[in-house]
């Protein structure tokens, strides 16, 4: 921990204060995590003046919001990437064990454990080579994937470890064979993951694995008929279908790869197709990110989006947000959360000329504008064939505030949550720059239905309330 040179406030490591006029914006560096400062309080905090009597009180509420969200000494923030596994206690008598295993920890009611057995179900073959254990417990009886652990072991070992449920669900123990060192106690979907990655030979760096949506254990967590393997310059994607159309396009996918790579190791499902009826559907996790009429526009489809989960280039802001493009050549920038809508309401939105934009993340450059410190943001969209076409954007829609705020600081709490959409880790200097590139643009806030009205009555580029 440690005070910032700038505030008086103690930032966390990888916490930033930005001033942005009058007001501010706390973000951290290697989780998304944001908070909008108001312009007394940055009187306060920053600038070093007297908290007056009446507003203590208030002043302390917010000084303790900044501290659970990670952004002040006291805490850090969830999910913080390179965040390393604990270790269990020495004075556990534990059950021996010949070979590497896992122990995963579900609980029946948990979300993020529906959609990790989904992925184990649909890895079932690559763990089936591996000489190595996978046991999930938690919720009846143990269900074991990979070497089959010997008669009894399975319920041994579920029983001596019952107490990790205790660090959340999912949560696993991964045990090693003597003198293999201490077994590792791993927390939440992404650490349990990047440990079944590993087992299979894999390298989470290089793998994609998404934390699942709240929406992830209805669509996400269902049976698939395949799952394969495709490459995003250097990163795996796990591609799944189910039914025969489905998996006839994944199976194209994979076949035009030039360099395919052999995997056999474990990769979470990212991308699955279906086709319900005449309709083919594309989803990443529990979200709907496009819908076709054909195999063949849908097998383009995943070209463009599989190419998207490539690594960006350094000049690069990547964005998990969501954006449409109007055949006018001008984007707009939405929020994740509310792409499956607009791909449900994809053809009155193609009426006015809009269309969601399919890619995974959304890439910006900047551009120079007719000013020279006038920089504009351009949507980059991704080509499997190496040669990106790019947009201008020109605003962002997005949620108002849950509860009523001064109207004069509409604006600045928008802009806040929107640079938090900013995909972490960063540096200090590419949050700042995201910012910069981001302020200058329109804001217009409303819920995703007035959003689409807005969009499909007569599109404008004029200035939201703020």
């Amino acid at each position: 921990m440690r005070a910032s040179a700038e505030t008086g406030l103690r930032l966390t490591p990888g916490t930033i204060l930005l001033a942005t006029g009058s007001d501010g914006v706390l973000l951290h560096c290697r989780a998304p995590v944001a908070a909008y400062v108001p312009p007394a309080a940055m009187d306060w905090a920053a600038r070093g003046a007297a908290v007056p009597a009446e507003h203590e009180a208030a002043y302390a509420r917010c000084l303790e919001a900044w501290r659970s969200a990670g952004l002040l000494e006291g805490t850090a923030p969830q999910n913080v990437a390179g965040a390393g596994p604990s270790r269990a206690g020495a004075s556990r008598a534990l059950p021996a064990v010949d070979r590497p295993v896992l122990v995963i920890v579900s609980s029946p009611g948990c979300g993020y454990c529906l959609h990790l057995r989904a992925d184990l179900e649909a890895n079932r073959e690559a763990l089936a080579r591996l000489d190595a254990s996978v046991l999930l417990v938690g919720d009846g009886s143990p269900t074991a994937w990979g070497a089959r652990p010997a008669p009894g072991r399975a319920e041994e070992l579920a029983e001596a470890w019952a107490d990790v449920a205790r660090q959340g669900t999912p949560s696993a123990v991964l045990l090693a064979p003597a003198p293999g060192g201490s077994p590792r106690i791993l927390r939440g979907f992404d650490a349990v993951t990047a440990a079944l990655i590993e087992l299979g030979g894999g390298d989470p760096g290089r793998t994609v694995s998404e934390v699942p949506t709240s929406c992830s254990a209805t669509v996400g967590a269902g049976p698939v008929d395949v799952l394969v393997t495709v490459h995003a310059r250097g990163r795996a994607v796990g591609v799944a279908a189910r039914g025969p159309g489905p998996v006839s396009v994944v199976a194209g996918l994979v076949a035009e790869e030039s360099a395919p790579g052999g995997d056999t190791g474990y990769v979470p499902v990212t991308l699955r197709v279906e086709r319900p009826r005449n309709v083919w559907l594309i989803f990443r996790g529990g979200e709907l990110v496009a819908r076709s009429r054909s195999a063949g526009e849908t097998l383009s489809l995943l070209r463009r989006i599989t190419a998207g989960f490539g690594p960006p280039e350094g000049h690069q802001s990547r964005l998990l947000c969501g954006a449409l493009v109007h055949t006018g050549g001008r984007a707009v920038l939405v929020p994740r959360n509310w792409l499956s809508h607009f791909v449900v309401c994809s053809s009155l939105l193609a009426r006015s000329g809009w269309r969601p934009c399919p890619d995974p993340y959304v890439l910006l450059e900047t551009a120079p504008g007719p000013d020279p410190d006038d920089a504009r943001p351009v949507l980059v969209h991704p080509s499997p064939a190496g040669i990106p076409q790019r947009t201008p954007v020109t605003a962002v829609l997005a949620q108002p505030p849950d509860r009523p705020r001064p109207a004069a600081h509409a604006r600045g709490r928008a802009l806040a949550a929107i640079v938090n959409w900013l995909a972490r880790p960063v540096t200090p200097q590419q949050l700042r720059e995201a910012y910069a590139l981001l302020s200058g643009l329109p804001v217009h806030l409303g819920t995703r239905e007035e959003s689409a009205a807005f969009l499909t009555a007569a599109a404008t580029d004029a200035e939201a309330p703020s």
